[in-house]
């Protein structure tokens, strides 16, 4: 039996697996010569064969010139199978099929035609908006709704006049099916164009989704008044609807809602703040009872701040709630206690209500610490200036915490009230407690006033190092060239981060009075200390300091000997070569290792030739796998049988998959 004849058998077998098999061995043929049989099995019962049919067709060469045959497939209407086998072709065709589906558009059968309009939807080619915009007056209501739906898909603005005209014709299927499809292209569309149909119960749902993803302005208040419709999917919509077009006109969502009657409309939308609702429902409720700006709301949305995934939008619309009403927030303060009267604290300086003044003074007085923290931040916030002594009292605080929001607060004052605030700080600088030095210090280092590097100058001789530390700072914000003689005498102090602070603002003061304090620090103790002081001569004295960051390539310690090496790269480039070969002895593998980096920058191949042997062999592996990395950017395929030897005895993993991949990327030749 001819095995043309043998596949027949088996396609024409009640046992689906026979059939399956039977596609198989005409795929395994030349399967253009069963092209009759991959129709036939078109129309299977067995959807898998079905799938088996498709999917060997689409694989035949010949499947685009034949798609004439397989639209005709379409008017199969005694067979669902062949009809669903040939949308699925036509679509995965794409643009190839679209020319001749155009063609076949307007043809007698209403069924095609919307099979037509369904696959030309599903291509997404701009071609068929004409022929999907004609189908919205098509005689058939189903290829209407298919025109409408697929226009949606295509997202055709182009189209919106027409789907709009086509809202006249009496079928409440069309009207829902354009409502979605300019929900889908969200272009503006006037809501005088909708109203029409705001009174249709079946509509008004995706009426109010409309209006919020493509209405313009006009719709805002249509969707406020949507909050307290009688019917729950109409208020769902409308509270998703008013969160969406804020988005584009967020003035005027806050402007109406704010002159809305609020209580009806709190009610009706703050149910939704229930656990049974989807989080995004909750999250768009909160935020419309922020704009909404009513007093009951306060309680719930601090309710709300318990959960992790809602927190963010509570805050803000809390904050939203002060702003309009601050008055809300204050009539709510007796009426909750802890972390609530804390939250509330802090939303009253987010909102920048003043006239929480009085409760936020109270604050400062509690035995909560948290209160306290808000509090003091707030107050800080809102710019209360009067407030500075009892900020200043809580500096003394048994709380770490509350001394450091206290100070974080009389820090933003300072940059509101700077001479207020040095008046109220500066005798604490003489104070017996280090801790209040500190602050005080802290807080007047940021008076943007170079007069306070005189004050803060004598902190540098305090005898607690905290002191020292934070008055040090105050020199990296200004130009210090009148007080280089300090500096220098306070590269004495005992705190090695004292120094090391003194160092970087020396380094980077482009002052040569400061050379003489970098060349000391060459010889600190304190290792970071002299890692900066190399860089710092570099960028005051340039190349002039070239001898003196040589010196630095001796010293005992890796990191000044890399920060060395770096230094005179910079000053001296290609110059410096012979001291990065140097390095490459250095017992120190994180110097060899920085060396070999800046070579490979300078992309000579004699380092790489007279070294390489010796450092891929090298005992740190982080060396071998540089010189991996630096033989392949310098010699490129010649780096191949540096790498091969290295390989076959390389026992470090990591080594091993580096100059695996390295390899893989060389060109053979």
């Amino acid at each position: 039996m001819a095995i043309h004849d043998q596949i027949t058998e088996a396609l024409n077998s009640p046992d689906e697996e026979v059939r399956l098999q039977g596609l198989r061995d005409l795929a395994s043929c030349d399967a253009s010569e069963g092209l009759d049989l991959i129709f036939k099995a078109f129309g299977d019962e067995s959807w898998r064969v079905r799938k088996e049919a498709i999917e060997l067709y689409l694989k035949l060469p010949v499947s685009r010139e034949l798609i004439g045959e397989i639209i005709e497939l379409l008017h199969a209407e005694e067979n669902a199978g062949l009809r669903n086998a040939a949308v699925e072709i036509l679509t995965r065709l794409g643009r190839d099929s679209v020319p001749m589906l155009l063609a076949q558009a307007r043809c007698p059968d209403h069924d095609v035609r919307k099979f037509i309009i369904d696959i030309l939807g599903d291509i997404g080619d701009p071609e068929a908006v004409p022929i999907l915009t004609a189908g919205l007056d098509d005689e058939d209501s189903n290829v209407r709704a298919a025109a409408a739906e697929n226009l949606g898909k295509l997202k055709s603005s182009e189209a919106i006049p027409n789907l709009l005209k086509a809202m006249h014709h009496q079928d409440l299927l069309l009207q829902f099916t354009i409502l979605d499809a300019l929900s889908r292209i969200a272009s503006p569309v006037s809501l005088n164009d909708l109203l029409p149909y705001k009174d249709e119960k079946l509509l008004r749902k995706a009426l109010i989704d409309c209006l919020g993803k493509a209405g313009d302005h006009s719709a805002v208040a249509e969707l406020v008044v949507a909050l307290t419709d009688p019917m729950r999917n109409v208020r769902e919509a409308a509270i998703l609807a008013l969160v969406a077009i804020h988005s584009r006109y967020p003035d005027v969502v806050a402007q109406q809602l704010s002159q809305s009657e609020k209580g009806p409309t709190a009610v009706a939308v703050s149910g939704y703040l229930d656990d049974e609702y989807t989080e995004p429902l909750k999250r768009a409720t909160v935020r419309i009872l922020g704009w909404l700006g009513d007093s009951d709301s306060v309680l719930p949305l601090l309710k709300m701040l318990d959960y992790e995934s809602l927190q963010q939008e509570a805050l803000a619309a809390l904050v939203d709630i002060g702003r309009g009403h601050c008055q809300a927030l204050l009539s709510t303060w007796n009426k909750v206690e802890g972390n609530q009267r804390a939250y509330l604290a802090y939303i009253l300086g987010e909102a920048g209500c003043s006239e929480g003044l009085s409760v936020l003074q109270d604050g400062l007085r509690s035995d909560d610490s948290q209160l306290v923290r808000m509090s003091a931040y707030a107050l800080g916030k809102i710019g209360a200036v009067q407030m500075m002594p009892n900020l200043i009292d809580c500096l003394r605080s048994e709380s770490f915490e509350v001394q450091e929001a206290a100070n974080e607060a009389l820090i933003t004052l300072a940059k509101s009230f700077p001479e207020e605030s040095f008046s109220a700080l500066a005798p604490l600088l003489t104070d017996n407690d280090p801790t209040q030095r500190m602050f005080a210090v802290m807080v007047l280092r940021e008076l943007d006033n170079p007069a306070v590097l005189d004050t803060l100058g004598l902190a540098l001789k305090d005898s607690a190092v905290e002191v020292r530390r934070a008055a040090v700072k105050v020199f990296e914000r200004f130009d210090v060239s009148d007080h280089i003689g300090a500096l220098l005498l306070s590269l004495t102090d005992e705190d090695a981060e004292v120094r090391r602070t003194i160092i970087e603002i020396l380094g980077n003061c482009s002052n040569e009075d400061a050379l003489d304090g970098l060349q000391l620090a060459l010889q600190d103790e304190d290792v970071w200390v002299r890692a900066s002081a190399v860089r710092g001569l570099g960028r005051v004295a340039g190349s002039r300091s070239c001898a003196l960051v040589e010196s630095a390539l001796k010293d005992p310690v890796g990191l000044v000997s890399i920060a060395a090496l770096e230094t005179l790269s910079t000053l001296a480039g290609a110059g410096a070569v012979n001291h990065m070969v140097s390095a490459l002895d250095h017992s120190d593998e994180e110097v060899v290792t920085a060396a070999m980096n800046l070579l490979t920058h300078y992309g000579s191949e004699d380092w790489i030739n007279d070294h390489a042997e010796r450092l891929i062999n090298h005992p740190f592996w982080v060396v071998r796998a540089q010189i991996a990395r630096s033989a392949v950017e310098v010699l490129g395929p010649k780096a191949r049988p540096l790498l091969q030897t290295r390989l076959a005895t390389e026992t470090e993993e990591v080594v091993r998959q580096q100059i695996s991949d390295l390899l893989a990327e060389l060109p053979v030749n």
